[in-house]
């Protein structure tokens, strides 16, 4: 990493490419997880890598660059989004508190978790139609592996409400999943198809 890294940072046109090929895919498939369209997320990425070798002399560990590429990735997808006014979080919350959404979730949250049944492409599918203001904290906390400390700082919000707004996606992902199980196969008669 210390040599790719260095190599940049002298112009080496080369280790552009490089260093492109290394995380564009991944960070583009970032891009596409938090902006949810797919042109919106190549313009999204060309803005990262722009981004990137304008900084990277910046750079001060090589050995961070895969978090510092994410950080940035994350936060230029964030600010498209804002800038297309296109992110509204609810700040207020409804009168049921989050303990009693857990309490009467609980049950459909561990059914959901024990059922070895759902397909990956089924729960992706079920993120990219949840509203908004959901989608984004869910996958910035779920998927991306964000606090949501580290999210309310992203979001201009509180961590409560990236709590709150976490909590409310997956109820409505549980819902839109059980929506559409009947249209999933078992894990195991995917892989004894084969």
């Amino acid at each position: 990493m210390d040599q790719l890294v260095n190599r940049v940072k002298n112009g080496d046109q080369s280790a552009y490419r490089e260093l492109y090929h290394k995380f564009s895919v991944p960070m583009y498939n970032v891009c596409l997880r938090i902006t949810n369209n797919a042109d919106e997320a190549n313009d999204v990425l060309q803005d990262v890598f722009v981004k990137i070798f304008q900084n990277i002399k910046s750079l001060e560990n090589a050995q961070l660059l895969p978090a510092w590429i994410k950080k940035i990735t994350v936060n230029t997808a964030l600010q498209t989004i804002q800038k297309n006014k296109k992110l509204q979080i609810d700040e207020n919350i409804d009168p049921i508190s989050i303990s009693e959404i857990e309490i009467q979730n609980e049950e459909s949250i561990l059914d959901l978790e024990t059922e070895h049944e759902l397909l990956i492409s089924k729960i992706q599918e079920a993120i990219k139609i949840l509203p908004e203001r959901y989608r984004i904290v869910f996958t910035l906390h779920v998927l991306e592996e964000y606090s949501h400390e580290e999210i309310s700082k992203m979001l201009g919000i509180v961590s409560s409400t990236s709590r709150s707004q976490y909590l409310r996606a997956k109820i409505k992902l549980i819902e839109i999943l059980k929506k559409n199980k009947s249209h999933v196969r078992p894990i195991e008669s995917v892989y004894s198809a084969t």
